[in-house]
């Protein structure tokens, strides 16, 4: 019976040896696919808040007590905590985010995520008219062709900072990437508006040959519609840029002349012949004007009254390209 009893003991002593081993591994199980973090937004820019969240197929996350830390303090801890939020650091300063879970079955397991905020800015042109000393923008017209240029700021832990010809560019217009403009040092984007008309979102991830480092940004450009913009030719002052004619002039002398200048067309100067210009005056079509783009009213005859002068100017090469406008010429001769 003592034998027995011995022999039972050894058995179940055997068994507890065999199994000792599978419950130490339990409390080390790897947490790669069990349990991770998601990041928001993926690339953060400096100083900008990054929002992390955890994610478990295998663990109930909201009945698990979990404690995040920073670079190796612990800022916050409670139940079902799954989502925290960090501000990322300065540029190139690499920031560590760690999230313990206390499981019900497995003990303790942990994950962390590490990034480093990059920061690339966007800038373009429109290759459209707008007239000399003109101060703006160059706004976008329908189909009108765009220049695009990033200005990255991948800096390393270092301090040192990665030159742009040597990052590579992702370019990416209404969400569809353009495998052409993209790749090694190609930091701008040249594109063409489309039919139909919508406004173009274009975006750019700018990355460091190793990965490590990576920024993206996204602007919207708008279309707008060309428009015309009449200006007083004073044979003694020249064109007066300074003032446009809005509506109506009064004729001091026998002799008015205007130009006219057509912004946010795709053209590079007034007088190309891509642009077809129409005249009229009292609902009366004029003939062709020398230079096309200016016009001068004289009067002949005594006499006094109203002159309504309108324009049409529209794009020969693009046919959403058009404007119109108008003015009123009050005059009088004794």
């Amino acid at each position: 019976m003592i034998k027995k009893i011995f022999s039972g003991w050894l058995i179940i002593t055997a068994f507890l040896l065999v199994l000792s081993p599978m419950i130490s591994s339990a409390q080390s199980i790897p947490t790669e696919g069990v349990i991770s973090i998601t990041m928001k937004p993926e690339n953060p820019a400096p100083l900008q808040t990054v929002t992390l969240t955890l994610e478990s197929y295998t663990y109930d996350l909201d009945r698990s007590k979990i404690t995040w830390s920073v670079d190796g303090q612990n800022k916050t801890t409670d139940l079902g905590l799954r989502e925290f939020t960090v501000q990322a650091g300065k540029n190139g300063h690499m920031t560590t985010v760690k999230a313990q879970v206390q499981t019900q079955q497995d003990g303790t397991v942990e994950t962390e995520i590490s990034f480093i905020p990059s920061a690339v800015d966007l800038i373009y042109e429109s290759q459209s008219y707008t007239p000399p000393f003109y101060k703006g923008r160059s706004l976008n017209p329908n189909q009108g062709k765009v220049l695009v240029a990033a200005i990255p700021e991948l800096i390393k832990t270092t301090g040192e900072k990665i030159s742009s010809k040597s990052i590579i560019y992702s370019w990416k217009k209404n969400g569809t990437i353009d495998q052409s403009a993209s790749g090694m040092g190609k930091d701008t984007f040249t594109f063409t508006g489309s039919v139909p008309i919508r406004d173009s979102v274009v975006e750019v991830t700018a990355s460091s040959l190793d990965g490590t480092l990576t920024a993206s940004k996204e602007i919207t450009i708008t279309n707008v519609d060309p428009k015309i913009i009449f200006y007083e030719d004073s044979p003694v002052y020249g064109i007066m840029m300074n003032k446009a004619i809005k509506s109506t002039v009064k004729m001091l002398t026998d002799e008015f002349s205007i130009f006219t200048a057509p912004y946010f067309f795709s053209t590079g100067y007034a007088n190309t012949q891509d642009l077809d210009y129409t005249w009229s005056m009292n609902g009366k079509d004029i003939d062709s004007q020398d230079p096309k783009n200016s016009f001068t009213a004289r009067v002949d005859k005594a006499g006094s009254g109203t002159a309504n002068i309108s324009l049409k100017i529209s794009n020969n090469l693009r046919i959403f390209q058009i404007a119109t406008n108008s003015y009123s010429i009050n005059f009088e001769k004794q």
